[in-house]
């Protein structure tokens, strides 16, 4: 299973998705049918789907004066910042929803009653431009012919979407054949207890630390932003009541597909937690099934800093000597994410009054998802404007302009030398991140559906309950074990930095400069967990008692459910297999026994399988992922690549030149308090893997 065969995934795809004779004909039955259709009735098709539309703003007063509503501090918070939407995000998904509705109505008065399969009836209309003469075209040209930065749709690596209607309809969780298990039964189900998780982590043979996972959150941030549906008027949409249980028919937006759990014992009581479907995206002004919103650019370009948008990116700078906004000038080593204002607070953190606590501002409302998370946002912002205060004293007659945007080429440009070379070889294993830099296929623009809601997710898997305290004052480098050291504590008992379940979008620590280098110290020392279908409990909600966090991992299966991912099989059969999966048998070479029996309790056939589950189960191959994910990401950055030499930036080229000498070690060692970093920042320090002293970076 080398490199080069992840990387023909798309030569596979396009073998894949060929239309054998009978499928030929069919689909011209399909055209014979609906080209009968007259102008006149598309255009009534269309209106008939716009009232619907102004039949569900209705509804929605009706929720607003009820009191349905997103609380300030509550769960349903938690998850809405980790998919908030900003105005572009909601006009789009506005235009996308009408052009969906219409060919559902199309697909309901005219294919269903003449026997037109779901699928055929979305492939003739992904084909059909909606009718001259429409609002909805003018709407949907309009938008096109617009500047939209980023906001384009996820693609699809294979061409077929899995919904139950052939456009949207999500499969429903039940008992039969016709359905799949609920995604917080699975996360349920897939949970080992904490002290296990933590035996697991001390014998994993990896020698991987947590900078792995935490630079993973920091590029999904920067390539991937799914965002969630909002009702008309801009507000958030709740599924599930006050007290945690589902909401009753006539408070249900049609966007909510909350994550339910069912009791299951005498004592046991129902739990909601709020999902909302993912905000649609505008590919073309053609009828056609549901595809989701990527807010994010999809490029290597640190947006999740910046903004998205020009208008995002002009907030978080001082318009002073190229900086961007901080907590402190002069020291910039040990400056801090400036601190979010009452307004703003709401779009970052999930408390009900911010000032109960520390709330941090940057170019992604997911910057205090965890400490980790605010740690790298602080490092990317200092280099920023460490830079840009070099740059300064070089040039004195450049104007802030100038002085921004060149810092910020620089800070792009040794964040991809990072993540292409030392981040990604961790994860693939050097063998297949070499293969993508040398590959040579055509690229793509848009991020792939399986890379933003699966594949990247890999990193949770590997996150543990706690940071241990490994700074210098707490640990000595102990005995050496096959090329690694063994830490001894210098306490009886190790302290922990902060409990992950307690930080997440409440950043409850008093975060100083200091203490982001303890956690920067720590984490550089702490190992990471194994990937595996067991997620800690510090990011899964395991317990027959109200929740009191999110379960990440019932969220992602039902976001997969959600954007219509084709189950597991199908992308080992692509990716790994060329030939079609038969039985649990067929997944025997890529998930360990323990796993895989553990999957056939909770799945009634191998075909269900969700993709971020199947790929979490699998063993993991020279890198840190297993084989499918391993293909999925590879044809990701293959594609992310591509841009890069396709749009260098010739303006700055000089420059960037200059910083070229700049790698993991540096950048951490010129941005942070620590006296020493490993050469190799994904890896934990040893024989191999030597200490490198910042007065000598």
């Amino acid at each position: 299973m080398g490199g080069i065969k992840y990387i023909c995934l798309l030569a596979l795809i396009i073998g894949a998705s060929l239309l054998t004779i009978g499928e030929a004909t069919s689909r011209r039955d399909v055209n014979a049918e609906l080209n009968k259709i007259p102008a006149s009735k598309w255009l009534q098709l269309v209106d008939s789907a716009l009232d619907s539309v102004k039949r569900q703003k209705r509804l929605e007063e009706n929720l607003l004066r009820s009191d349905i509503t997103v609380r300030n501090g509550s769960l349903s918070h938690v998850q809405l910042l980790d998919t908030l939407p900003n105005l572009a995000s909601k006009e789009d998904c506005q235009i996308a929803l009408k052009i969906l509705k219409s060919s559902l109505t199309v697909y309901n008065s005219e294919c269903l009653p003449n026997d037109i399969d779901g699928d055929d009836c979305r492939s003739y209309l992904e084909e059909k431009p909606l009718p001259e003469g429409s609002s909805l075209r003018t709407e949907c040209e309009n938008l096109i012919r617009g500047n939209r930065e980023g906001h384009h749709a996820f693609r699809r690596l294979l061409e077929d979407s899995h919904y139950r209607d052939g456009f949207y309809e999500m499969f429903p969780n039940s008992g039969n054949r016709q359905t799949v298990p609920a995604a917080w039964s699975i996360s349920k189900d897939l949970y080992e207890p904490d002290n296990i998780q933590t035996y697991k982590q001390k014998i994993v043979d990896n020698n991987s630390n947590l900078g792995l996972a935490q630079w993973a959150q920091f590029v999904e941030h920067d390539l991937s932003k799914p965002v969630s549906q909002s009702m008309s008027n801009g507000a958030p949409i709740e599924c599930c009541s006050r007290d945690q249980i589902n909401l009753q028919p006539r408070h249900n937006h049609p966007a909510c597909a909350p994550i339910l759990y069912q009791p299951v014992g005498k004592y046991d009581v129902p739990h909601c937690l709020n999902y909302v479907r993912s905000a649609l995206a505008v590919a073309d002004c053609n009828f056609g099934g549901a595809e989701q919103l990527n807010q994010a650019t999809g490029s290597l370009d640190l947006s999740q800093l910046y903004g998205f948008t020009a208008a995002a990116e002009r907030k978080l700078r001082l318009l002073e000597g190229g900086l961007l906004r901080s907590t402190a000038r002069g020291e910039y080593d040990s400056s801090m994410l400036p601190i979010a204002t009452n307004t703003e607070g709401p779009s970052f953190c999930a408390r009900e009054n911010i000032g109960d606590g520390t709330c941090f501002v940057s170019g992604d409302s997911r910057v205090n998802s965890s400490p980790f998370s605010i740690l790298i946002y602080t490092i990317f912002m200092r280099n920023h404007n460490n830079v840009a205060a070099e740059l300064h004293q070089r040039n004195r007659r450049w104007s802030d302009e100038k002085l921004f945007q060149a810092a910020k080429a620089i800070n792009v440009a040794i964040y991809r030398r990072v993540v292409i070379e030392e981040w990604l070889p961790a994860v693939l294993g050097n063998p297949l991140a070499a293969e993508i830099k040398r590959n040579h296929q055509k690229s793509a623009l848009e991020v792939s559906n399986e890379f933003a809601v699966a594949a990247i997710r890999f990193y949770f898997s590997m996150l543990p309950n706690e940071l241990q305290n490994l700074t210098k004052d707490n640990v000595v480098y102990g005995t050496e074990k096959n090329n690694e050291y063994v830490f001894i504590s210098k306490e009886l008992q190790t302290t922990n930095l902060f409990e992950l379940k307690e930080e997440i979008y409440k950043p409850k620590l008093q975060y100083t400069s200091a203490k982001l280098n303890n956690i920067l110290e720590s984490l550089l020392n702490q190992e990471i967990m194994k990937m595996d279908a067991a997620y800690s409990g510090g990011v899964v909600w395991h317990k027959d008692t109200k929740p009191t966090h999110a379960d990440i991992l019932a969220f992602d299966i039902q976001r997969g459910r959600d954007h219509g991912l084709l189950p597991y099989h199908r992308y080992l059969e692509s990716c790994v297999l060329s030939r079609p999966v038969n039985s649990w048998k067929d997944f025997e070479n890529f998930i360990p026994k323990e796993g895989l029996d553990n999957l056939k309790t909770i799945y009634s056939s191998w075909a269900d399988v969700d993709l971020i589950v199947g790929g979490i189960s699998e063993r993991p191959v020279r890198g840190s992922v297993g084989p499918t994910f391993s293909c999925i990401i590879s044809e990701q950055f293959v594609n992310v690549l591509k841009q890069h030499e396709q749009n260098p930036d010739h303006k700055h080229a000089q420059l960037v030149r200059e910083y070229s000498h700049f790698n993991g070690t540096k950048l951490l060692c010129l941005n942070s308090g620590l006296s020493a970093v490993p050469q190799n920042i994904f890896q934990l320090p040893s024989a191999r893997n030597q200490m490198v002293s910042c007065a000598d970076v």
